[in-house]
């Protein structure tokens, strides 16, 4: 059953119990009317039985007329007996019809009738208003909850087939805090972290022919031009640049994946350096350690962005030397080069904010970011003197 038929189902369902709960307090009203009325007949019949048993029919009349009844000769044949009283020799009931109400006394064959008309009270002239003002509320109380429950979640719906047709990235606005705001909170979590991880798959794709068309056309060339050890040299270097390549291309992707945690454990900050720095040999690389300090973090991930950061500081410089500098507040990388073109976010985007990169950097600055971003910690740029700084800060 869809949700508008249950909401119809419930609305329904409170305008009978309304309706039976009025039936219920209206058919009170009326017995509580009728009992005052009935105790006082009794009380009035008692009290005018004496001169009706002695004869004296004008005293009762008399008395009759000054409460509010009419002597009657015959009372009607469909009324409704609300008391009876027997005795050998009397007979006493009370009976209504219509709007009237009264009471008959039998006494061996004498009969005396007595009718009062029943006023209507306020609860008679407006129960029908009273009704359908009951009625009105439970109907408009009912639209808006159902307007307001049924409103996100069509949201939520527009959200979901926006997603299937391939629409990513629209987050639902949120105003409320109950189980459905949590819901769509938790959709807009789910949305970004697809959009985010299929945008970085996207960006891989478009751009992993350009970061491997370079090494692949010096390979050619080499192959071409050279042999012996110097053609071994020069495809060593390429294809350790394919490899970085595509290790920071996975590595990227699987630090944008939703599932992705962090290996988490206690070592020295050197350890940094001595993780990154075991595969580059042969570099120009002048290393200071003037102090070491006890870090928590995973360790194969930073040393990921301590190799790209020298690697780039390496074949960006003017001399191909890199300084390193290890201290309780960070580490320091400085090379000698010409200064950037842009400001250092603009190089921070994983290939330039997708468009075609001729400087090489690629996704490793990107990548560099995003580690030292999950570790709650800061990189800094800074161009002083020709030198290009960077700091990771701890």
């Amino acid at each position: 059953m869809q949700l508008k038929h249950k909401f119809i189902v419930l609305i329904f369902t409170l305008l009978a119990i309304t309706i039976a709960f009025f039936m219920q307090a209206d058919r009170i009203i009326q017995d509580s009317e009728n009992n005052r009325l009935k105790s006082e007949m009794i009380v009035f019949a008692q009290t005018i039985m004496s001169y009706y048993l002695s004869g004296n029919l004008d005293a009762v009349y008399k008395m009759g007329n000054s409460f509010g009844y009419t002597q009657v000769e015959n009372v009607p044949k469909n009324v409704t007996i609300l008391y009876e009283s027997f005795s050998d020799i009397l007979y006493f009931k009370i009976f209504s019809y219509d709007s009237f109400m009264g009471f008959s006394i039998v006494f061996l064959e004498d009969t005396i009738n007595f009718v009062k008309l029943v006023n209507r009270n306020v609860w008679d002239d407006y129960k029908i208003l009273i009704l359908l003002f009951q009625l009105n509320i439970i109907a408009l109380l009912a639209f808006f909850l159902f307007h307001q429950v049924l409103r996100p979640l069509n949201k939520l719906r527009y959200a979901i087939d926006e997603l299937k047709a391939g629409i990513y990235a629209k987050m639902i606005r949120i105003s409320q805090k109950d189980e459905i705001g949590r819901l769509m909170a938790a959709f807009n979590e789910m949305n970004e972290r697809i959009s985010h991880l299929i945008k970085a798959r996207e960006l891989i794709t478009r751009n992993i022919a350009h970061e491997l068309k370079t090494p692949l056309a010096k390979i050619k060339l080499s192959l071409s031009l050279k042999d012996g050890d110097e053609l071994k040299k020069d495809l060593n270097r390429y294809i350790d640049s394919l490899d970085r390549i595509s290790q920071n291309m996975l590595e990227y992707e699987r630090i944008q994946d939703g599932n992705f945690t962090l290996n988490f454990s206690e070592f020295m900050s050197e350890s940094i350096l001595f993780e990154a720095l075991h595969d580059l040999e042969n570099q120009k690389i002048v290393l200071s350690i003037i102090k070491s300090i006890k870090i928590s973090g995973d360790l194969r991930l930073l040393g990921v962005a301590v190799k790209n950061l020298i690697e780039n500081a390496i074949k960006y410089s003017d001399d191909g030397v890199v300084n390193i500098e290890l201290s309780e507040k960070g580490i320091m990388f400085c090379n000698k080069g010409k200064p950037l073109q842009n400001d250092i976010s603009y190089y921070f985007e994983p290939f330039y904010r997708g468009e075609i990169t001729k400087s090489g950097y690629g996704l490793g600055l990107s990548i560099v970011n995003e580690i030292v971003k999950l570790h709650k910690m800061k990189i800094e740029y800074s161009y002083i003197s020709d030198t290009h700084i960077f700091y990771i800060r701890f």
